[in-house]
């Protein structure tokens, strides 16, 4: 397979194809000989830029595919039709599949309802509830409130129940049956999990699905002083030292009890910012959390438990506000930071939304591959993807080239949700995960809204090129795989891909 993508046999790999004027519609009436006659060219001179990109294709897989979005014809494909390894391009699939589902209106809402004496808390599959990069509005003035931390945030429930006479609950269930509770996807990587990129996946999700601490010192050692959201009953044993003259390397270790820990590393200095580590169980955590936050204010809270099988759907009084949330917000924040466990949420609450079943891996798979078959055409998803997860980090997603570009044109395409989607992808030179990328791109000239793609290995850059302000003009997906067999793949690659999207810019 790896031939297809060499030099070698790249005039045989190099599809071209005119583009008509008749299909570029009104945006593109102006000089389309010119861009008829532009096609091959470009073509060649990505061909040309893969040449001289100094990866050594024996080694490295590369896959490029290039469409004009007016008439969807190929402008270029290398190795298009292979199955690639997508790293979190798989974003792109998952989130644009998520507005196609849910749609663009759909608003998330999380919940706090009593019926008796039992209060319970409904979650929705929200991953932005306690968000701190993710402000919900103030209820009194309706903007977005930056002092509304996690903690802030859940106190306006414990309030709520204090305005409404509560002093005393039977039992606080946490309903999060919304998704299943298979919270690690079994393809990530097992020495990974306890990094913020693996973050669980609930059907209640708070901060995240992360616990932030700070750390001091006491008696000379390093310590957590604190956590976020604050939760006094968790253990930690100390494995740290304390070496000023070695360098920086605290990081913080889950054991088997949920609510134990280890501080590892070395401490050279008290670190400013916090540092994060995954829950195990975010429902059960987030159970006993607020009822410790009641009772800490004089409610008192007998069992706090997460919904059983056997638990009638929630029903009741509402207290205090839902935290609700629109899901462009969502994906939004999803693309533009590249947050995994925001597309997994996705992944599974268009699953839940098809199926009518709590939303599982498998069932939002199957959601995303029935999306990909209607806007490509049936049998498309069974040629060109595999789906493990929704954001990426399984190295069992597959997806070639020529789908992702043939997506995001169908998406593009789309008034229902093109706006919303583009809009959520990280703009070249300007934000997100390309903030600091692409310096020799005229910005003023040209916009890129685009998504990166990175596991060890694998570098990728999907999205799309075209005008400020103008529908754009091309898609394109620019896949490398087995960039750890090449000393310098990913700088290599990753200057690949913006070489390519600076010929596409001089295709405008």
């Amino acid at each position: 397979m790896k031939l297809a993508h060499r030099l070698a046999l790249a005039a045989a790999a190099i599809l071209v194809s005119p583009l008509p004027a008749s299909a570029a519609g009104p945006d593109r009436a102006s000089k389309p000989a010119a861009r008829q006659q532009a096609a091959p060219a470009l073509a060649a001179s990505i061909q040309a830029a893969v040449a001289a990109s100094g990866l050594d294709l024996k080694k490295v897989t590369v896959g490029i595919s290039v469409r004009e979005v007016g008439t969807g014809a190929l402008v270029a494909d290398i190795g298009g039709s292979a199955r690639m390894t997508p790293a979190s391009n798989m974003k792109v699939l998952t989130t644009a599949a998520a507005l196609r589902v849910l749609g663009t209106d759909f608003v998330y809402r999380t919940r706090l309802v009593r019926n008796g004496d039992r209060l319970t808390v409904i979650g929705d599959g929200d991953p932005s509830l306690g968000d701190p990069g993710m402000p919900y509005l103030d209820a009194a003035t309706g903007k977005p409130s930056a002092s509304l931390t996690a903690d802030a945030l859940i106190g306006t429930w414990v309030d709520a129940a204090k305005a409404a006479k509560i002093t005393q609950v039977s039992e606080l269930v946490v309903d999060d049956r919304i998704f299943d509770r298979q919270f690690m996807h079994p393809d990530w990587p097992d020495d990974q999990r306890d990094n913020s990129y693996c973050a669980e996946v609930s059907g209640l999700e708070f901060n995240v699905n992360l616990l932030q601490a700070s750390i001091g010192t006491s008696g000379g050692r390093p310590g957590v002083t604190a956590w976020k959201p604050s939760a006094p009953w968790l253990a930690v044993e100390s494995k740290a030292g304390a070496n000023p003259k070695a360098k920086q390397s605290l990081w913080i270790g889950r054991t088997e009890d949920p609510w134990k820990f280890t501080l590892n590393g070395n401490m050279k200095q008290v670190p400013r910012e916090p540092i994060a580590v995954c829950v195990r169980d975010m429902p059960t955590f987030f159970a006993r959390y607020l009822g410790e936050r009641m009772a800490g204010e004089g409610i008192k809270v007998g069992s706090k438990r997460v919904a059983s099988a056997t638990d009638a759907t929630a029903t009741g009084t509402p207290i205090g506000q839902s935290f609700t949330r629109a899901l462009p917000d969502v994906v939004r924040q999803c693309n533009t930071e590249s947050q995994n466990m925001y597309a997994e949420s996705l992944l599974k609450r268009m699953g839940a939304k098809r199926s009518g079943k709590s939303g599982t891996w498998e069932n939002g798979a199957a959601a995303l591959a029935a999306e990909v078959d209607a806007a490509l055409g049936a049998g498309a998803a069974k040629a060109g993807l595999t789906v493990a997860d929704g954001s990426g980090l399984s190295r069992k997603n597959e997806v070639a080239p020529n789908l992702l570009s043939a997506w995001l044109r169908a998406i593009a395409m789309d008034p229902r949700v093109g706006p919303a989607f583009i809009g959520s992808l990280a703009v070249a030179g300007k934000s997100g995960t390309v903030k600091d990328r692409f310096k020799d791109l005229d910005t003023n000239r040209v916009f890129v809204p685009c998504k990166t793609g990175y596991i060890n290995g694998v570098s990728c850059l999907s999205g799309f090129v075209g005008a400020p302000g103008q529908a754009p003009r091309f898609t394109f997906s620019i896949l490398c795989n087995d960039l750890d067999k090449d000393k310098n793949g990913v700088h290599d690659a990753k200057a690949l891909q913006e070489k390519i999207v600076g010929i596409l810019a001089g295709g405008l």
